[in-house]
This record gives structure tokens, C-alpha cells and sequence, in this order.
């Protein structure tokens, strides 16, 4: 492997290293023994309690609970999603403080937990109250979008610090950008982010522009229109495959630290290549393939110039498409892996996660779609300048650089509401 770019991968996976040696717990928390776990249920449980790892009172509680074999679904008050949850809970209990740890059942909101013998009972009795009569236990979220307001039944032990989540950590001061609070993005706005860097890269756009100077001086417009609608229209469903298998295969795997935790250095490697393609090389040049691979597909660019028949025609460049683009995945593996991991466990619809890979691609492909256009229009075709290429690969690596970051010590920030 070229030296340069191993010296900007490395580069880019020290500060990740020196982070895990000064904050261990972050960087594998959650690998540690169950009892001390913090879990979110997926079905929902007749009790549910904000806490704190740092709570002794919390521990106490999850204590009692684990004896009397609880099913109970934990929120950890230093995530995000969870302060915005608390926030909501707020709405519905009058003179809710921030503090843990806090517990909701069936409508009773109890803040604190001085000792099994009393906060243990009041809860095993609300508890054993709701599930014996015929309404049963109130749901959570059913209780949050509901117009009700509680009182909030206070108890010793109450952890107060600690309690506030630092935003600032999830706020990035880019070049050109300015600062980027990625906690205020969404999974529509990461989808147009990802895919319009994921789709700067040069082993496919020399395929088009290549395939274009073909057909224009053939002066065969319909020839331009249909056999380049088919290069774009077959790059852009062999890369939605390409991503699809890579966001089947994380949901197969489900929610799991380690896997998370790997795609993140994936993430930080893959920021350092970007790196090197800005300023390790040219950008405008694909180290992928040499002279006599691209010689080899130029030749059969020509082959299929001089098919008359239109179907064999078509055929012919969408199998040079697919091969081409086969190509490019070796190059932009990255990124995709990246946002699929993010929207593999964030808690969407099936229709929503293929919607925001269309969007994905669809930004993905502009580039592509822009020069095919300027060709249409000038008759000449032409790729995108080095300086703006570097551009959008510097931009590229300082972005796959923080999500690689997230994904490691602070994934909470990737789960969007």
C-alpha cells in the first residue's frame, strides 16, 4: 500500500487512540457485566426510570428491582434523546426537577430512592395496583402524548449533579462551515450531507466523461440521451443495491457496540484516505485503476459505440456500468458503511430507511447528473476542477473524521428523534 497513505491514516487514528486511553468508559461503555447495563426495551415495560451511572441512589434502586425481577426500561440522563424525552415528561409532571433517578408508573411520577423498605414498596404497590386492575399499566409514551398533569411524589436520594448533558461536545467548528451542532441534523439532512461527499470520487466520473466525449462526437444526440440515461440510471441502482446489502446486513447483526465501535474506526480510516486523495495525490485521479485497465475499458466504450442495435446497445453499456461502479465501491466503501450503521439503529420505518437511501443517492449522484447535463448543453464534456475536488474531499475527511469520533465515545448523538 502506498507509504503516504498509511502516514494519513495513522495520522488520523492517533488522536482516536490517545481519546480511548484518557476516556475508557466512554469508549467501550456499555461492554461491561448486564447487572450494571443501562437498556431501553423495545416492548415497552409497566415501569420505566431515568437514571445515572454515577447515581448511587439509581443503583439502589436497580438493586431492588433485579430481586423483585422487574422488567423495567432504564434511560441514562447524560444521553440526548434522553434529556429530550425528560423535557417532555416535565410537560406532564408539575414541579419535576432535573434530578434522578425518576420513575414512572402508570401516571405516578416519583423523584428519588431513599431505601427498599419505603420508595421499594410505594413503587411494588403502584406497581401491584395497575397490573390488577382491568385498565392495566398506563404505556409511557401513551402518558407523554396524553393532555394529563401529575404531582410529582418526592423522596430522599436524589442525585442533582451530573444530570446535564454537555452539547457542546457535539459541536464542530468545520473549515468553510463554521460551527456544526450535529445534534439540531436529522436523518434527511445527514442522508443529502453523506451522499453529496460520497459522490465526489474519481474512478467512475473519468468512465463518464470518457463515455461522453464518445457519444458527442458521434453528433448522435439520441445516442447521448440513451446510452448516457443508462450509464446514470444503472450506476445509480448497482450503488442503492451496494448500500441496501450493507444496511440489511447491520440490521441482521442488530444493535451491537463492538460492530458500532469498528465502523467508527472504519470512519476515521476512511477520513484519512479522503485526506490523502486531497493532498497525497491528485484528486481528479483514480489510484484503483491503472493505465491498462482504463485502455481496456475505453476499448469497450468503442465496442459498444459501433453496435447498431439499440438493445444490444443498451445492454452493453449497462453492463459497463456495473462493472465500472463494482470499481468505485472499492473507493468509497466508507462512507456507506458509515450511514447505514447510523440508520440501522436509529428506530425508523422500513419505508423511511429506503426513502433516505434514495435521497441518499440522489445527492450521491449529482455530480454526475450536473456534468452529464453541461454536455447535453455544450456539447462538450467536461469534469469538475482539482480545487474544488479537494475541496469536497477535505470537507469529506474532517466529517467522516467526527462521525468516526461519535460512533466510538458518543453514539447517542447519532440517534435522532
Amino acid at each position: 500500500m502506498n507509504k503516504r497513505l498509511l502516514f494519513f491514516i495513522g495520522l488520523a487514528l492517533v488522536p482516536v487512540v490517545a481519546l480511548g486511553i484518557i476516556f475508557p468508559d466512554r469508549a467501550f461503555d456499555g461492554v461491561k457485566d448486564t447487572d450494571d447495563s443501562i437498556y431501553i426495551s423495545n416492548t415497552g415495560a409497566d415501569i420505566v426510570v431515568f437514571v445515572s451511572k454515577d447515581c448511587p441512589h439509581c443503583k439502589d434502586l436497580k438493586e431492588y428491582a433485579k430481586l423483585q425481577e422487574w422488567e423495567i426500561e432504564y434511560h441514562e440522563i447524560t444521553e440526548v434523546e434522553t434529556q429530550k424525552l425528560f423535557a417532555k415528561l416535565q410537560e406532564r409532571a408539575l414541579g419535576l426537577n432535573q434530578g434522578v433517578p425518576t420513575t414512572i408508573i402508570n401516571q405516578n411520577v416519583i423523584q428519588g430512592y431513599k431505601s427498599h423498605e419505603t420508595t421499594g414498596q410505594l413503587m411494588n404497590f403502584l406497581l401491584k395496583r395497575c397490573q390488577d386492575s382491568n385498565e392495566g399499566c398506563q404505556p409511557f409514551n401513551e402518558f407523554l402524548e396524553s393532555d394529563i398533569h401529575v404531582e410529582v411524589q418526592s423522596s430522599e436520594g436524589i442525585c442533582e449533579d451530573g444530570c446535564e448533558v454537555d452539547l457542546d461536545k457535539y459541536v464542530f467548528d468545520l473549515p468553510i462551515l463554521g460551527k456544526v451542532d450535529l445534534t439540531l441534523m436529522s436523518l434527511p439532512a445527514l442522508s443529502v450531507l453523506l451522499g453529496f461527499l460520497d459522490g465526489f470520487n474519481p474512478c467512475a466520473m473519468w468512465v463518464l466523461i470518457t463515455l461522453l466525449t464518445l457519444l458527442i462526437s458521434t453528433k448522435d444526440m439520441k445516442k447521448v440521451w440513451v446510452i448516457g440515461g443508462t450509464f446514470l440510471f444503472v450506476s445509480g441502482a448497482v450503488y442503492y443495491f451496494f448500500i441496501a446489502a450493507w444496511l440489511n446486513a447491520f440490521l441482521l447483526i442488530g444493535y451491537n457496540l463492538w460492530v458500532q465501535k469498528i465502523i467508527g474506526i472504519v470512519a476515521i480510516g476512511g477520513g484519512g484516505f479522503y485526506f490523502y486523495e486531497a493532498f497525497g495525490k491528485n484528486p481528479n485521479e483514480c489510484q484503483v485503476t491503472n493505465m491498462s485497465q482504463r485502455q481496456k475499458t475505453i476499448a469497450k466504450m468503442k465496442e459498444v459505440m459501433k453496435i447498431s442495435a439499440w438493445p444490444a446497445m443498451i445492454i452493453g453499456v449497462a453492463i459497463l456500468a456495473f462493472s465500472v461502479n463494482l470499481i468505485e465501491l472499492v473507493c468509497t466503501a466508507g462512507l456507506p458503511a458509515v450511514f447505514t450503521q447510523i440508520l440501522a439503529f436509529n428506530d425508523v420505518s422500513i419505508i423511511a430507511r429506503y426513502s433516505y437511501m434514495a435521497l441518499y443517492i440522489l445527492l450521491y449522484m449529482i455530480d454526475d447528473f450536473m456534468i452529464f447535463a453541461i454536455a447535453v448543453y455544450t456539447l462538450h464534456a467536461t469534469g469538475l476542477t482539482s480545487k474544488y475536488a479537494r475541496f469536497t474531499l477535505v470537507f469529506g475527511g474532517f466529517l467522516m473524521y467526527a462521525l468516526g469520533i461519535l460512533l466510538i465515545f458518543a453514539p447517542e448523538a447519532l440517534t435522532f428523534g
